[in-house]
């Protein structure tokens, strides 16, 4: 099912948006507590992570880190679809759950990310083998995630998003991100792959 999707495209804009202003204002008010936590705390890179989901509705951060190096040195064994309580975050903002409801029944890690100036990840892939698709990525910009203050690279092509909209991306093909600005801001959705679930991107293609 996923091959079959990937005909319709790497990149595709599903029928699926939010109000951007509420959002922003929902996931940076002091007032809410929230726990924004370097993503990946191992290496010094500017960019932070807001969860959505985590292994027990807590802002514990363990979703935010490497899982592999988490895992080594805690011996536990985490996975994408141990991320599946929904923090508050999902319970504060109406606009949060617009977006994720949808593919709530198969929802694994998801959080908000905020690249700061100079933050970045570097070229690489998420999966290699297809064959064994366990999830797949639905991105939705936020703020400030087109060029030039972010470069999304794509198979060494910048992507151009329009704000609020969320994207079935095939991560799978090689992408970076670098920053050039304090603001950017997206909402990542890990999806556990399966023929209900890749339907659901079937019926939310824009184009239908």
């Amino acid at each position: 099912m996923y091959n079959n999707l990937l005909s319709f495209g790497d990149i595709i804009e599903l029928n699926l948006k939010c109000d951007v202003s509420k959002v922003m204002f929902n996931i940076t008010n002091d007032i809410k507590n929230y726990k924004w936590l370097q993503y990946n705390p191992r290496k010094n890179i500017n960019r932070y992570g807001l969860s959505v989901t985590s292994t027990d509705g807590s802002f514990n951060g363990i979703d935010l880190d490497s899982i592999a190096e988490y895992n080594k040195e805690n011996n536990t064994n985490y996975d994408e679809s141990s991320f599946k309580k929904y923090t508050n975050v999902y319970y504060d903002c109406y606009e949060t759950r617009r977006l994720v409801d949808p593919f709530r029944p198969w929802l694994w890690r998801t959080h908000y990310l905020n690249f700061r100036q100079g933050g970045y990840f570097p070229p690489h892939r998420d999966m290699r083998k297809v064959d064994n698709q366990e999830s797949f990525r639905i991105l939705v910009p936020i703020r400030s995630c087109n060029v030039p203050e972010l470069y999304f690279m794509y198979e060494e092509k910048p992507l151009h998003f329009n704000m609020g909209c969320a994207y079935f991306v095939n991560t799978n093909k090689m992408h970076s991100i670098f920053s050039y600005t304090d603001k950017s801001c997206m909402l990542v959705m890990n999806v556990e792959s399966n023929n209900e679930s890749i339907k659901k991107v079937g019926d939310l293609m824009r184009w239908k």
